[in-house]
């Protein structure tokens, strides 16, 4: 028995009772273009549950405007970095998200500036608006590369720029 066979059975089986309420002739003429019709949106809603929820994996990055302007962004994997930072330099926002590193140079204190609004961290993202930061600083974004580390974000106050590309890594 093909697929459309078995559907046309399982359609059948379901709404079969109510089609056979319907007059004789009226049921022979409109009762297969509407089961054929039911069946392709039966089969183009299951295809799109499993296009969107299968192999479900939390994507690298977000960044959301918020009504207020201000962005939350989150970083849940390295390989977001680039798109992520895309967007803030879209939004406005004077941060940039860097790898945390044991191989980074520390932060030269003398260069760190101070916030107009200090940023939220909510769950694991950091929120800011565009003129949290002043002209001529970057909040450095921390993602950590390291294994058990966990995947939240952390920040630094304004760096005056140029800003680093990378942060240590506290503990190693």
């Amino acid at each position: 028995m093909s697929f459309k066979d078995n559907l046309l059975q399982d359609l059948m089986s379901e709404h079969g009772p109510a089609l056979a309420e319907l007059p004789e002739q009226r049921t022979r003429r409109s009762a297969r273009p509407v089961l054929a019709a039911a069946g392709v949106l039966a089969v183009a809603g299951a295809a799109t549950v499993a296009l969107t929820t299968g192999g479900n994996a939390p994507e690298a990055y977000a960044v959301t405007k918020n009504p207020d302007g201000s962005v939350t962004v989150t970083i849940r994997d390295i390989k977001g970095a680039d798109a992520a930072n895309a967007k803030l330099r879209e939004y406005g926002i004077r941060a940039e998200a860097v790898p945390m590193s044991t191989t980074c140079a520390e932060l030269d204190e003398s260069k760190i500036g101070t916030f107009v609004a200090v940023p939220r961290i909510t769950d694991g993202s950091v929120t800011m608006a565009p003129n949290d930061v002043p002209e001529g600083y970057t909040v450095l974004l921390g993602i950590s590369n390291m294994p058990n580390r966990g995947n939240g974000l952390g920040f630094t106050g304004p760096i005056r720029n140029p800003a680093p590309d990378c942060l240590r890594e506290v503990g190693n």
